[in-house]
C-alpha cells in the first residue's frame, strides 16, 4: 500500500477517504471510493485491493455520496486528470473533507509523452494538464491534440519546446526523479481550482503558464545528486541537451 512521506502523513485522522484507490490504496484509508468495481477490478483491470478495515463505496468524484465534512483526510491520486468537470470534482472533494492530498501526472510528463505518440489512444485517456501555482491554486488546461503542440512564447515555453525536440522523451523521462513527473497538492480546509479552456500564454494574458513550472522541474532534476548517473547518461545519449540549456540561459549540475 502507498504512503506519503513520514512528515506529510495524516497523523490523528480517524476517517480517511481514498478516491480511486484501485489495486494500491493508501495505508490507513478507512473508506475507498471506486466509480466501477465490476468483478472486483479497477479501470486498469487489476484486482481491487480493499483492506479488511476499509469500506468500499461505488460512486463518482463529481458527486460524492457522503455528507459534508465526513472525512478528516481525503486522498485523490491520479483521478482529476480523468474527469469531465474538474471544478465540480474539486468542490466535491473539499466539501466532504477537511484536509487532503491531490496527485496527478505533471504537464512535464504528459506533454512529453503525448508529443512523441500523438496517435496512441492511451495518450488521450487523460483530459487535462494539471499544475500548481501560487501555492494552493490547482490549474487545469485541456489536454487535446491541438493543445499538446502549443507552447507559451515566454523563455520557459521556448526552452521546453526545444528540449522535447532534442530528446526521445519516452526514453529520457526515466532519467528524471518522480517529483518532476507528478503534480502534488497538500491542502487544509480549501484550495483554489482554476479551469482554463486553452493554454495561457503568460506574455499575452499575464497569467502564469504551465511551462514556468515545467522548466523549473527540469532544471531542478538536473541538479539531483541522487540521479547523477542517469543524468550523465542522459547527457551522453542526447548531447543536444547541454546546448539547449545554454541557448536558453539555464544551468544545472549534471546536464549543463
Amino acid at each position: 500500500m502507498k504512503q506519503l512521506p513520514l512528515w506529510k502523513r495524516p497523523y490523528g485522522a480517524r476517517r480517511i477517504l481514498d478516491i480511486g484507490a484501485g489495486h494500491n490504496p493508501y495505508h490507513g484509508a478507512t473508506h475507498l471510493l471506486e466509480i466501477d468495481a465490476e468483478e472486483g477490478r479497477e479501470r486498469g483491470m487489476q484486482r481491487l485491493c480493499v483492506p479488511e478495515s476499509a469500506v468500499l463505496t461505488i460512486g463518482d468524484v463529481e458527486a460524492l455520496p457522503y455528507r459534508s465534512a465526513s472525512f478528516d483526510f481525503v486522498y485523490a491520486s491520479h483521478i482529476l486528470e480523468h474527469v469531465d468537470n474538474p471544478l465540480g470534482a474539486c468542490e466535491e472533494i473539499m466539501r466532504v473533507g477537511t484536509a487532503g492530498y491531490v496527485e496527478t501526472p505533471s504537464p512535464f510528463l504528459e506533454q512529453g509523452l503525448a508529443m512523441h505518440d500523438m496517435q496512441s489512444p492511451e495518450q488521450w485517456i487523460h483530459k487535462w494538464f494539471v499544475f500548481v501555482i501560487e501555492g494552493n491554486r490547482l490549474v487545469f488546461e485541456p489536454k487535446t491534440a491541438d493543445e499538446v503542440v502549443r507552447f507559451c512564447s515566454c523563455r520557459a515555453g521556448e526552452f521546453m519546446k526545444d528540449f522535447y525536440a532534442g530528446v526521445d522523451f519516452p526514453e529520457a523521462q526515466h532519467c528524471f526523479p518522480g517529483r518532476a513527473k507528478r503534480t502534488a497538492l497538500y491542502w487544509h480546509r480549501t484550495w483554489v481550482p482554476e479551469v482554463r479552456m486553452t493554454m495561457a500564454d503568460c506574455r499575452k494574458t499575464g497569467r502564469e503558464c504551465r511551462f514556468v513550472g515545467m522548466a523549473r522541474a527540469l532544471v531542478a532534476s538536473g541538479n539531483d545528486v541522487f540521479r547523477a548517473p542517469r543524468l550523465l547518461r542522459l547527457r551522453r545519449r542526447f548531447p543536444d541537451c547541454a546546448r539547449i540549456f545554454r541557448a536558453h540561459g539555464y544551468r544545472s549540475l549534471f546536464i549543463h
